[in-house]
């Protein structure tokens, strides 16, 4: 009887000890990421996840992995590569134009010293029009434009020609709409991992905040990033 009890105290012991090795680890975890990587407002498949899409995508490699130390005249110049994904309705040509337009706006992310050039070769991220049904991987939806941790910012087609039903509602153009998509998904390249949920106190709506599907708050659609957003982790 003895030796049984002697066990089973062992055992609690030993349970016990896991559990707080546990905790400690999952406090770890949240004190370092719970302010970018919310449960519910992650957005950007992990690599597990996307890789096997991602070497099944034709004629796609990675890219070279986030900027280099690639100062001109005291501004970094990031390098993106427009590709297609799938069968898109939307003009590719008049996409890659609209796409420099909005990256090189002095309204956007280039108040963060930057500069975006289109290149073929040595890319930091794919700026991606993409068939909605492409989307139908983890983190992404058809339904949506998404980023991936493959430097990968995907532009759903339909979107990108029609907007969503919030945006329409909401009186938004349509290049604004284009606007505020290529620039929200750039932003999670950028670093910005979640997404901004409301405007407690009103006014315009953050860049990061998801407006394709509603303002939760905010007084206004917005296409640009606010003076608060203009940071980057690359």
């Amino acid at each position: 009887m003895v030796a049984w009890y002697n066990f089973f105290m062992i055992v609690l012991i030993l349970v016990a000890v896991m559990m707080l090795g546990l905790a400690g680890r999952a406090g770890a975890v949240s004190g370092e990421m719970i302010e970018k990587l919310r449960a519910e407002e992650v957005v950007i498949p992990f690599p597990e996840e996307v890789f096997e899409w991602n070497t099944r995508a034709p004629g796609e490699i990675r890219g070279t992995g986030g900027i280099k130390a690639r100062i001109v005249d005291g501004v970094k110049v990031v390098y993106y590569r427009p590709v297609v994904w799938g069968t898109v309705e939307a003009d590719f040509e008049d996409f890659k134009v609209k796409v420099n337009e909005t990256l090189n706006d002095e309204r956007g992310w280039t108040r963060l010293g930057m500069r975006f050039v289109e290149v073929q070769d040595g890319w930091d991220f794919e700026m991606i029009l993409a068939e909605p049904s492409r989307l139908n991987i983890p983190g992404c939806s058809p339904e949506l434009s998404c980023t991936t941790w493959y430097n990968q910012v995907i532009i759903n087609d339909v979107r990108w020609r029609e907007g969503t039903e919030a945006s329409r509602a909401g009186g938004m153009s349509q290049r604004d709409y284009q606007h505020m998509v290529i620039n929200h998904e750039t932003g999670h390249w950028l670093g910005h991992y979640s997404h901004i949920e409301s405007c407690l106190s009103g006014g315009p709506a953050p860049i990061m905040l998801q407006q394709s599907t509603g303002m939760r708050g905010c007084e206004g659609f917005n296409a640009w990033p606010l003076e608060s957003e203009l940071w980057t982790d690359k």
